[in-house]
């Protein structure tokens, strides 16, 4: 998916005073959706913020490329030192983003727990967009752990029958559930690219890039039934770039600009195998020649 146009979460008009079942109380569950209404509206802020720094993230990310790839190949201490400084200058960029996407996610979970007893869609959707929050925090492990738990518990065939008592409800919960999907494959796409850009063992990596190829691939095949093809064309495009990220050398890698809205890090957590330690670099997997990361053309990323 392009991240330029990000998925427009509906969560943020969601709340609507005083529409809660009255049977448990009518002060009782008003008090109960007002604070759900000001836990939103605050997550809802903050979100705003994690994604105005993951813009100067992604403007520092651009800049530090365009400085290696002037010090690459060089003598030149200057060019080398203005590497240096927008390398630091990106990393620090990407660590206030990630904090700011998790303030989102720490929001999002204390919503969640006020709408714990009212279930249903918003729920869900809360929880997708705490998800999201989580994988652009670079805790891309943790935030596909909780989509696919998503789309297991919330929107599997059985729950999506028995909670939709309305056609109109239950388009809104295949199209949520779409979205889900989309934002799981699309973070295993970003936990591949991050653990192959750590140098993590091609095994670990091709695995998790498998998945998001096989979800962008089954996403775009139900937007071919339905004949939605704006859908199905981005899918498709989608499906290619996990094959590029693929096929393409670990140097063409380097020398490329990140996806827009993903995070830094090594991704730690995700394809580990028994016997290896989150966090510890592993030392058989691939290395970008000398100097690697400073050549290619710059462009505004996926």
């Amino acid at each position: 998916m392009k991240t330029s146009s990000r998925i427009a979460w509906t969560l943020w008009a969601l709340v609507p005073v005083g529409m809660l079942a009255f049977h448990f109380g009518p002060g009782q569950a008003i008090h109960r959706e007002e604070q759900a209404s000001r836990l939103v509206a605050r997550a809802s802020s903050l979100e705003e913020i994690a994604l105005a720094s993951q813009e100067r993230a992604y403007a520092a990310h651009l800049a530090a490329v365009a400085a290696r790839m002037a010090a690459f190949g060089t003598d030149d201490a200057a060019l080398r030192e203005a590497a240096t400084r927008a390398t630091e200058a990106e990393d620090a960029a990407y660590a206030s983003a990630d904090a700011d996407w998790k303030a989102a996610a720490a929001a999002l979970a204390e919503a969640e727990t006020a709408l714990a007893d009212e279930g249903g869609l918003r729920n869900a959707e809360i929880r997708v967009a705490r998800a999201r929050a989580i994988v652009r925090s670079g805790d891309v492990g943790v935030g596909a752990e909780l989509l696919e738990s998503v789309l297991e518990t919330d929107f599997s065939s059985a729950a999506t029958r028995t909670a939709a008592s309305t056609p109109k409800e239950a388009a809104a919960r295949e199209a949520l559930a779409r979205a889900a999907r989309e934002e799981l494959a699309t973070a295993y796409y970003y936990g591949a690219r991050l653990m192959r850009l750590a140098g993590k063992p091609s095994e670990e990596w091709r695995e998790v890039s498998a998945l998001a190829r096989q979800h962008f691939r089954a996403l775009a095949e139900q937007a071919n039934a339905g004949e939605a093809d704006d859908d199905a064309a981005r899918h498709e495009r989608n499906v290619e770039l996990v094959l590029n990220l693929e096929q393409s050398s670990l140097d063409e890698l380097y020398g490329k600009p990140s996806p827009r809205d993903c995070p830094g890090g090594q991704c730690n957590g995700m394809g580990k195998r028994p016997g290896k330690k989150p966090g510890k670099r592993p030392g058989n997997g691939e290395q970008p020649s000398k100097g690697a990361g400073m050549g290619g053309d710059i462009g505004t990323g996926w």
